[in-house]
């Protein structure tokens, strides 16, 4: 029959459900598994069907999910809803402390059915209504499913009946297997347990839902407490009971189990059984540099160690000898500062707090080394270390852009956080000389700088070893370098905490406590300024490296009333305001801005210094000898506020530059000589050519371009201060708010100015002296063909360019344009001519647009917007028409 079965099994899967019972397979599955190749292939079935269904089998098997956070409601179908605020319950707040061990019993069940297919205990005892299964096998097999009645007897056919109640698993299944063995002749038994009897329990106290529970008679006590959905929330963790006829058998303490995966006196549950859960006792809090910071429930702990015990003890980075208890005496709260060296002599009790402190974020006994380094950061710092220990070579320790002619030492000077800084030449205190190599002291900053301001410029010069840097060796570069410079500002904020301590505590928060907040969160259009200046900077420039030194510097005047900085200008390489090192001399000033130029006069040079004498500024010019100041010759000592002035050579002739771009014969780069006009230099690139449309020339200059950038950001500050003027006073009749005028600043401030000169340049090129143009550095030519065409921009329907006729007006293109929007100001229409020149349309409506300006061929006519949709500010004129006028000249040297 088994047979006869397993072959209609190998047909379809409805003869494998008709022809074959399960004990039929399972007989099949205890065969040998060469047994079982051997009848597949005598009977022509797939023996991988026969595991393929087990495996579905199994799989159908699997006990579903019970176990759902408190408060889930469940759908038609059965399945969880589980609402956002009751995941929000379980969601950890970050820093409070939580009761320890309550996270285990976050959940409650959503079926109370018995889970059948745990493994049952050798000392399980066997009770009226449990199934044994006994498998009988020698001479013949045979598979028994024995239940447990009412007088605790099991009855084996052919063998009778058995007594098996209140035995243990292993002693019963060793009464049945040699009952057996003695009364069947020639047979064994296998002997299991199948179904396991139900009890009834109870669950009282502090649990989540206490009352009487049917379980499975293998339910210990703690899934007792799982099954009644956990414990409340003032349940005691500690001290749960196990109660039997009255008595209390067993106390289960769920910290063993939590903390040391301690499960012995996890009792076995038998009917009637009850389990109670008392309210907690003492609790202590426990937070800081632990490893579980949580509130704890205390048993037998007294001192201060057995409860960090509980926590997991202490992290490396817990700074022990300031640990914090805050307790309640009498009415009163207290804190304790403690040293855990003595915690196991220091008790603790119900309702103290436990704070184990942080060790500070310094590194202590190190040497910081920042900037145009291969390897910055923390070093360790010994007892009469010199510059040389830490930076041990030149190609190794810096990087190739290096600065090696200037250093800087940062040193703090007393416990207020003052600072006093010391310079050296780098590539001599690698090699060694004692002038230079100086002797360093704990904390000191090492700062290098890199020998390129523009950040482009440097980018050129990137050598091998940048380009392989990594990704992570990058991010821990560029976090040194925020840190170096995040540094002084925080000792700027301390100092300024201690000076306001006093005014605080009169007043709650000061203005000046205000002011202080404001170093760190006010961004104003200043800010957004220097920021965008930042960025043209290499990262290790001296206008990043010395910025936060310089802020320091600037703010221990104030308390000294001596301000130390000095200002070089003239024919050096990096001019500008520098810090005042120690015993600073003009050489020195020198090097920090990067060494002369070749330009530079070495015979004479200047220092002016301004000075305090009786209560009146004394102004002294002390001149000397450059080249003995560096040669050390002659030793001229400098001072706070001190002017360094190198003059450059009398007639030194810089090489300028001049680009001619467009309808030239030769367009170039040209290099001229001072003095030279642009008629020469057009003679020189031989003259225009015939396509050339020289009435449109744009010429532009480089210091007409930092004039313009200079007016737009002054004309963007008083833009920002009407705007707020107007919010703050309710003056505000725009439909703008505030952030939206931001941007438009914003968009203002990044405004990219052309620098352009207005030139008519036929008659430039007529031969008179009086219209002729000197050259400078980087001027710039544009001319550009032959043009028949005018354009319309701004406020009208559609901005375009159309072909020009002589006998069309500025009305008759508007109209061409579309005709005028409803924001356009009508009485402030203007026309860009060629040339860049502005000629404004005379006031009087549509009738003077047909009048009087005379429109020629690469004309450009603008319509403003009107000002009455901006909150009427005058400034806004002004902001519209050069923008517009920009935007003119970028498009006509776009076009080119």
């Amino acid at each position: 029959m088994l047979w006869t079965g397993l072959f209609a099994f190998s047909h379809s899967a409805q003869a494998q459900v008709a022809g074959v019972t399960p004990q039929q397979l399972e007989q099949f599955k205890q065969l040998p598994r060469a047994q079982q190749e051997m009848l597949a292939r005598q009977y022509g079935f797939d023996l991988s069907l026969l595991d393929s269904q087990g495996a579905t089998g199994s799989r159908t098997n699997e006990e579903p999910q019970t176990v759902f956070p408190r408060g889930t409601t469940f759908d038609e179908n059965g399945d969880p809803i589980i609402p956002e605020d009751i995941r929000a319950q379980f969601a950890e707040d970050e820093g409070v402390p939580k009761p320890f061990g309550y996270k285990l019993f976050a959940g409650e069940p959503s079926t109370f059915a018995q889970v059948t297919g745990a493994p049952v205990p050798s000392n399980y005892v066997i009770g009226v209504g449990d199934t044994i299964l006994v498998q009988l096998y020698g001479k013949e097999s045979k598979s028994h499913q024995l239940k447990v009645d009412r007088q605790g007897l099991i009855t084996i056919p052919d063998l009778g009946p058995i007594q098996v109640a209140g035995l243990t698993f292993d002693k019963m299944r060793e009464l049945v297997q040699q009952e057996v063995s003695q009364r069947l002749i020639g047979m064994q038994a296998a002997v299991s347990m199948g179904e396991l009897r139900s009890i009834q329990i109870f669950v009282m106290g502090e649990a989540h839902k206490p009352g009487a529970y049917t379980v499975s008679s293998l339910t210990t006590i703690t899934q007792a407490l799982f099954v009644s959905g956990g414990v409340s929330d003032i349940a005691s963790l500690r001290n749960v009971q196990l109660k039997r006829d009255g008595e209390t058998v067993a106390t289960l303490d769920l910290y063993d189990f939590l903390i040391h995966g301690n499960m012995g006196n996890d009792r076995l549950l038998q009917s009637g059984d009850m389990v109670f859960i008392p309210s907690r006792g003492a609790m202590v809090t426990v937070q800081g540099e632990v490893v579980r910071p949580a509130i704890y429930e205390l048993k037998n702990e007294e001192s201060l160690a057995e409860v960090l015990e509980l926590a997991g003890g202490v992290l490396p980075t817990a700074y022990k000898k300031a640990t914090r208890i805050e307790r309640v005496r009498d009415g009163r709260r207290l804190v304790s500062t403690v040293d855990l060296a003595n915690a196991k002599s220091l008790s603790v009790g119900n309702g103290d707090i436990v704070e184990v402190p942080k060790v500070s974020n310094e590194i202590v006994d190190s040497i910081m080394l920042v900037g145009a380094v291969a390897r910055p950061g923390y070093y360790e710092f010994n007892a009469g270390m010199k510059v040389s220990d830490v930076i041990t070579d030149i190609k190794t320790s810096l990087l190739s852009y290096a600065d090696l002619g200037y250093g800087l030492i940062v040193r703090e000077r007393d416990n207020r956080g003052n600072i006093e800084l010391h310079q050296f030449d780098v590539a001599a205190a690698v090699e060694g000389e004692a002038e230079h190599n100086k002797q360093l002291k704990a904390h000191d900053q090492l700062v290098i700088f890199s020998r390129y301001e523009d950040k482009k410029l440097q980018e050129l010069q990137l050598t091998d070893w940048i380009v392989s840097e990594t990704e992570k060796q990058r991010k821990e570069r560029e976090q040194l370098l925020k840190d170096y410079r995040q540094n002084y500002l925080r000792g700027l904020v301390i100092q300024q905490q201690r000076e306001f301590a006093d005014e605080d505590a009169e007043t709650g928060e000061s203005e000046a406590q205000q002011e202080l907040q404001g170093l760190f969160t006010q961004r104003t259009l200043d800010d957004e300024i220097n920021a965008m200046k930042i960025q043209k900077y290499a990262e290790y420039s001296r206008n990043n490296l010395l910025e936060p030194i310089l802020t320091k510097l600037r703010h221990q005047f104030s308390q000294s009333g001596n301000l130390p900085l000095v200002y070089v200008a003239g024919e050096v390489k990096y001019p500008g305001v520098y810090p005042l090192v120690e015993n600073a001399d003009a050489s020195d000033l020198v090097a920090a801005a990067g060494g002369l130029k070749e330009s530079a006069y070495l015979a004479r040079a200047e220092i002016t210094r301004t000075q305090v004498k009786g209560g009146e500024t004394v102004t002294d010019y002390l001149s000397f000898n450059l080249f003995d100041a560096l040669m050390g010759k002659q030793n001229l000592p400098v001072k706070g506020r001190d002017s360094l002035n190198i003059f450059a050579i009398p007639d030194w002739q810089n090489t300028l530059e001049v680009t001619l771009e467009g309808e030239v014969k030769f367009p170039g780069k040209y290099t001229i000589r001072r003095g030279e006009t642009l008629t020469a230099l057009i003679e020189r690139a031989g003259g225009l050519t015939e396509y050339a449309f020289p009435r449109g020339a744009i010429f532009t200059r480089e210091e007409l371009k930092e004039l313009e950038r200079q007016r737009m950001q002054a004309l963007a500050r008083e833009l920002q201060h009407e705007v707020a003027t107007n919010s703050i006073t309710g003056n505000n009749q725009s439909n703008m708010s505030y952030s939206q005028t931001r941007q438009l600043l914003k968009d203002l401030m990044e405004v990219e100015p052309v620098g352009r000169l207005v030139i008519d340049l036929p008659y430039v090129m007529s031969g008179s002296m009086n219209a002729d143009i000197q050259l400078k550095d980087g001027d710039r030519l544009v001319i550009p063909a032959q043009r028949n065409t005018v354009n319309v921009i701004g406020e009208v329907q559609l901005a375009s360019s159309f072909l020009y006729d002589g006998s069309l007006n500025v009305a008759d293109y508007l109209r061409r344009a579309g005709g005028m929007r409803k924001k356009a100001d009508e009485e402030r229409i203007f026309i860009v001519k060629a040339n860049g020149s502005v000629e404004m349309v005379e006031l009087g409506g549509w009738f003077s647009l047909a009048s009087d300006n005379r429109l020629e061929p690469g004309d450009t006519i603008v319509v403003p917007l009107d000002t009455e949709y901006t909150n009427n500010m005058e400034l806004w004129r002004d902001a519209t028409q050069i923008l517009y006028q920009i935007g003119v000249a970028l498009a006509a040297l776009t076009a080119i």
